[in-house]
């Protein structure tokens, strides 16, 4: 009995209707043929199109959109100005739960000593643990390590000794306990007398609470005042005490320092404070 498979092979081949016995065969051809191979040359593509695929994968799955990197691990030229600087600031972005940033400060004492100008240094550590959320608790540690050292250039201080109840210069003064933080010194106006606009702004600049958005709009203020030079990271300003290093790569402040700019008790260039910051991000903090 026939049906449409025999119908259509009826179609395809000179075959006549009533020659049911080669439609039979022709059947028996058609479920017994196998497929033919592929070429290689096809073979070759699809290998390609399958790594493309692969490799294409591989990619989604290491950098998924909702990833961004901070700008430190991105290729980027370092910044050649402070407004440079200031869009490398606004790029970072978090890569942890916690800010950690180390302050290692030394700080300059001086004495006058049998009529003789004496001085010391002394150092001391702030470590704080920001949170990226709000409502999180802030740490803050602050404590001397004991090390001390003498100012080049000047007599020591005999039998010098600092406090020990005394934790440090308070390089920012604003405090806060709970995430989210503003520090307050923003809300002074940049000093616009001779050296004054670095010394005014160091608060705002080296405090932890201070946003990269608000550091990237001092540092384009700080552009625009004559006598304000920026140089591979180092800023500074002329007849100014106050100087800032900056990491060009991430715009980040790295350093601080305070010099002596007139002779006086001390030498003209005696560092009256030095502070050296590291940050890094961190999953958990000290309990």
């Amino acid at each position: 009995m026939r049906d449409v498979l025999d119908d259509d092979l009826a179609e395809l081949y000179p075959v006549p209707d009533s020659d049911d016995v080669r439609l039979a065969r022709l059947r028996e051809q058609l479920f017994a043929e196998k497929p033919p191979a592929p070429s290689r040359r096809w073979a070759g593509i699809a290998a390609a199109v399958a790594g493309v695929v692969m490799i294409t994968g591989l990619v989604v799955f290491v950098r998924p959109e909702r990833f961004t990197p901070d700008v430190a691990e991105m290729p980027t030229a370092p910044a050649t100005s402070l407004s440079e600087a200031a869009t490398l600031l606004e790029r970072s972005q978090p890569r942890g739960k916690y800010r950690h940033i180390r302050y290692e400060t030394w700080e300059t004492y001086s004495a006058v000593v049998d009529d003789v100008s004496t001085a010391m240094q002394s150092e001391f550590l702030v470590e704080v643990w920001l949170p990226v959320a709000d409502g999180q608790p802030v740490r803050t540690d602050r404590k001397p390590t004991g090390r001390t050292r003498v100012v080049p250039g000047v007599e020591p201080t005999p039998e010098f000794s600092v406090s020990s109840v005394y934790t440090g210069p308070l390089i920012w003064r604003t405090v806060c306990p709970t995430t989210p933080c503003f520090e307050t010194s923003l809300l002074n106006p940049l000093s616009l007398d001779p050296g004054g606009p670095l010394s005014s702004a160091s608060a705002a600049l080296l405090s932890p609470f201070t946003t990269n958005d608000k550091k990237a709009a001092l540092y384009r203020q700080l552009s625009a005042v004559a006598g304000v030079r920026y140089d591979n990271g180092k800023v500074s300003a002329d007849g100014s005490k106050a100087s800032f290093t900056l990491d060009p790569s991430t715009g980040l402040v790295t350093g601080y320092e305070e010099r002596q700019v007139t002779p006086g008790a001390l030498p003209a260039g005696t560092v009256l404070l030095s502070t050296s910051i590291t940050y890094e991000w961190t999953d958990q903090r000290p309990s």
